[in-house]
C-alpha cells in the first residue's frame, strides 16, 4: 500500500485504503437567494430601507380640466413606457392634451394621416419616424390606437418611444390605455357642454331681464352688449342697426372702443352683405383689420339680427385669442334673433303710441271711461 507523504492514509468505503472521496456539491438555489435578500433588507435599519421603498405621491392639485389631463397622461405614460403621449379626437380641438410633446409634434403628416386610419379603420398602426420631443429627444418608434367607439367622439390615442421600437405586448396595453382616455374624455366633455348649457341659460335670463325692464333702445342694446361679452366669454360685443339710408350705425359696444366706425355702409365689406342680404351668419379668421370689427381681435362673429321683412342690422362678436367652437355659433344665431325680436319690439311701440292718438281710438277710450264713471257713480 502507497503511502503519500504529508498526508493520513484512510480507509475507503470498503475498509480498503485509498483516495478520499469529496462530497457531491450542491446546485444554487434562486429562491433561497431571494430569500436571504429579503431577510437582509427586513433587518436593515429604518432610514435604509426608506430608500428601497417606492417613492412617496406628489401632492398635485387640479384646478382646470388641462390640469387633470396632465396628470392622467403622465401616470399612464409612465405604466405603460411611454416617453410621450395625446390623443386626437375629430371635431373637439379643445378636447386635447399632451405629455412630454412639443408643439408641432402632433401635426406631422405621417402622424395625421395614421390618426385618421387609425379611427377609420379600428386598427393598431407603428410608425418609425422622428418627431420632437418637449425634453429635446427624437422619437424612434409612435404606436397610434384608436380610441373607444362613442357618439361623442372619434379619435385616436397616440404614444411615442425613443431609442425602441413598440412590441406585440405593447398593443394590448396600449388598448388598455386608449379605454381609460376614452372614459376620461368621454366624461369631460359631457361635464363641459353642462357648464356651456349653464352658462348661457344664465345669459338668456339676463338678456330677458334687461330687454324686460328697459325702455330705451340705446340702453337695452348696451346692457345686451355687456351681458353678451361677459358672460359668454366675448372679448368684444357691438351691436349696428340698419337705417332707412342703407346705412349702420353702431349703438352699443362693450368695452368701449372708439377705434373702431360707428357708421358703415352695407356694401362695404362682403361679411356686412352676406349678413343682412343672404341671412347667415358669418365668421372671420385671421388678422381682422377691418374698420368696423373690435380691435385687437382674431376671431369674429357677424350674426344677423333677424327681424320682418328683413335684418334689423348686425351683432358682432369677437375673441382675440381663443377660436370659436360650434356650440359658440349655435349660441350666437340664437342671441341674432332674440336681439332682432327686442328691436323690432321696440320699434313697435311709436306705432302703438300713433294708433293711440287716432281720433276714432280716442273716441273710444273717451266713452269707455264714461262707462266706467257711470257705473260707479249706480254703486
Amino acid at each position: 500500500m502507497l503511502s503519500v507523504p504529508g498526508r493520513r492514509n484512510e480507509p475507503g468505503p470498503l475498509g480498503c485504503g485509498g483516495a478520499m472521496l469529496r462530497e457531491p456539491r450542491t446546485t444554487k438555489s434562486f429562491r433561497d437567494a431571494g430569500d436571504r435578500i429579503v431577510r437582509q433588507e427586513s433587518a436593515v435599519s429604518p432610514r435604509v430601507s426608506g430608500l428601497l421603498s417606492a417613492p412617496a405621491l406628489a401632492a398635485r392639485r387640479a384646478v382646470t380640466d388641462a390640469d387633470a389631463w396632465d396628470v392622467r397622461l403622465a401616470a399612464l405614460a409612465t405604466i405603460a413606457q411611454y416617453d410621450g403621449l395625446t390623443f386626437v379626437a375629430r371635431g373637439h380641438s379643445e378636447a386635447s392634451a399632451a405629455y412630454n410633446l412639443a408643439d408641432d409634434t402632433v401635426s406631422d403628416p405621417a402622424i395625421r394621416a395614421a390618426v385618421d386610419q387609425a379611427a377609420r379603420s379600428a386598427m393598431t398602426l407603428q410608425l418609425r419616424t422622428s418627431v420632437p420631443l418637449a425634453d429635446g429627444r427624437v422619437t424612434s418608434a409612435v404606436l397610434v390606437t384608436p380610441l373607444a367607439p362613442s357618439e361623442t367622439f372619434v379619435g385616436a390615442l397616440v404614444a411615442f418611444r425613443v431609442g425602441r421600437p413598440f412590441a406585440a405586448a405593447d398593443t394590448y396595453t396600449a388598448v388598455g390605455i386608449a379605454e381609460i382616455v376614452s372614459l376620461e374624455l368621454a366624461q369631460s366633455l359631457t361635464a363641459r357642454r353642462e357648464a356651456t348649457e349653464r352658462q348661457q341659460a344664465f345669459a338668456l335670463y339676463e338678456l330677458a331681464r334687461h330687454a324686460l325692464f328697459s325702455e330705451d333702445l340705446d340702453e337695452t342694446l348696451q346692457s345686451v352688449a355687456m351681458v353678451v361679452a361677459t358672460t359668454l366669454d366675448h372679448d368684444a360685443a357691438h351691436v349696428w342697426l340698419r337705417r332707412s339710408d342703407r346705412l349702420l350705425r353702431r349703438h352699443a359696444a362693450y368695452p368701449h372702443d372708439p377705434t373702431a366706425s360707428a357708421v358703415e355702409r352695407e356694401s362695404d365689406h362682403s361679411s356686412i352683405w352676406g349678413a343682412l342680404h343672404e341671412r347667415r351668419l358669418v365668421r372671420l379668421s385671421g388678422a381682422v383689420n377691418v374698420a368696423w370689427t373690435p380691435s385687437n381681435t382674431s376671431e369674429v362673429l357677424v350674426v344677423p339680427l333677424r327681424n320682418e321683412p328683413r335684418p334689423a342690422g348686425i351683432l358682432v362678436l369677437a375673441r382675440s385669442q381663443t377660436p370659436y367652437r360650434l356650440d359658440d355659433i349655435e349660441m350666437a344665431d340664437v342671441l341674432g334673433t332674440f336681439i332682432g325680436r327686442v328691436v323690432a319690439r321696440a320699434a313697435r311701440r311709436p306705432a302703438e303710441s300713433t294708433r293711440s292718438a287716432d281720433p276714432a281710438q280716442s273716441l273710444t277710450d273717451l266713452e269707455r271711461e264714461e262707462e266706467l264713471a257711470e257705473s260707479r257713480q249706480a254703486n
